[in-house]
C-alpha cells in the first residue's frame, strides 16, 4: 500500500509539473552583417534568419498622405559596416540618405525569414537621418506550402495586410543604438517585415506632415519628415509557451484521486 501511495504521489507530481508554464526563453539578438542567408544569432539557441529587401515607388499628396504606393519588387539589400542594413531600390537611389531603409521616393522594406517561430520584442537602428519612424508587420497566415516572396511581390502597402501580413505597430523617433520595444501583443511568427513608416500599412500619424516629432509623414521634395534608417539588429525569444494537453490533466486528476482515496481508507481503518 505504501508503495502504491508513493507511486501515485510521483505520478501526480510529474503530471502537475507539466501544467506549469515553461520558463521564458533567454532573449536572442540577430544583428545585421555580411551574412544574409541562414545567419545565426547570439544568445540563446534560436532559429537562423535570412534577410531580403523589397521596394515600391510611392507618391504623396500635398498634406503628406501616401496616395499611391506601387507594387513591391525585389530590391537590393546593402550592408553598411557597423551601421546595419539599408536598401537600394530597383532603379537606383544608392546616394545618401536614400540608401537607407526609407520612404522617400520608394517604400523600402526588409524581410526577416526565420526557420521557426520567433517573438520579436526589440528593434535597433544603427543610423538615422531627418526622421526615424518605422512600421513592423508579422505574417500571421499559414506558411505551409507558401512562398514568402509571393506574399510581397506585386502587392502594395495597402493590400499587404490582406495577403497574410498583420500590423504589429508603428513606432516613432527611433534613436541610433537604442533598442525600441515592439510587439506588445506578443505575436510569434516565422516571417517579419521592418519598413519605414507608412500610414497605408496602419498607424495614424501623430504629428504634422513634414515634421520630425512623433509618427509623421514626409511631404514634397524636402527630406524633412521622411524616414531614413539602417536596421542594426532585432531581438526576441523563440516559440510560444506550451499549453497543457488534456491527457496531462486527466493523469493528474486520476493520480490525485488515488492519493485521496488511500488517505480516506487509512482514516477509516483507525
Amino acid at each position: 500500500m505504501r508503495q502504491l501511495h508513493t507511486r501515485l504521489i510521483g505520478i501526480a507530481t510529474v503530471a502537475l509539473a507539466s501544467l506549469l508554464p515553461l520558463s521564458a526563453h533567454a532573449i536572442s539578438t540577430w544583428k545585421a552583417g555580411t551574412c544574409v542567408s541562414n545567419c545565426i544569432e547570439s544568445g540563446d539557441e534560436a532559429p537562423n534568419v535570412s534577410y531580403s529587401a523589397y521596394s515600391a515607388a510611392i507618391n504623396t499628396n500635398g498634406s503628406g498622405a501616401y496616395v499611391s504606393t506601387g507594387a513591391f519588387a525585389q530590391s537590393t539589400l546593402a550592408y553598411y559596416n557597423g551601421l546595419g542594413f539599408g536598401v537600394t531600390a530597383p532603379s537606383g537611389d544608392s546616394q545618401s540618405p536614400n540608401h537607407g531603409l526609407d520612404n522617400y521616393g520608394y517604400q523600402d522594406l526588409i524581410l526577416l525569414k526565420f526557420d521557426d517561430l520567433v517573438k520579436l520584442t526589440q528593434v535597433t537602428v544603427g543610423w538615422t537621418q531627418y526622421d526615424s519612424d518605422i512600421t513592423v508587420l508579422a505574417y500571421t497566415g499559414s506558411t505551409s506550402g507558401v512562398n514568402v516572396a509571393n506574399t510581397i511581390v506585386g502587392k502594395n502597402a495597402g493590400n499587404l495586410t490582406s495577403s497574410g501580413w498583420s500590423l504589429v505597430g508603428s513606432y516613432a523617433d527611433l534613436v541610433t543604438g537604442t533598442a525600441k520595444t515592439i510587439n506588445s501583443q506578443n505575436i510569434s511568427s516565422s516571417w517579419w517585415i521592418i519598413t519605414a513608416y507608412n500610414t497605408q500599412l496602419g498607424g495614424a500619424a501623430t504629428g504634422a506632415a513634414g515634421t520630425t516629432s512623433g509618427l509623421t509623414m514626409g511631404v514634397g521634395t524636402s527630406f524633412t519628415g521622411y524616414d531614413f534608417t539602417k536596421l542594426y539588429s532585432v531581438a526576441g525569444t523563440k516559440g510560444t509557451a506550451k499549453i497543457p494537453e488534456p491527457a496531462s490533466l486527466a493523469l493528474a486528476s486520476i493520480a490525485l484521486l488515488g492519493v485521496i482515496g488511500i488517505r480516506r481508507r487509512k482514516q477509516a481503518q483507525r
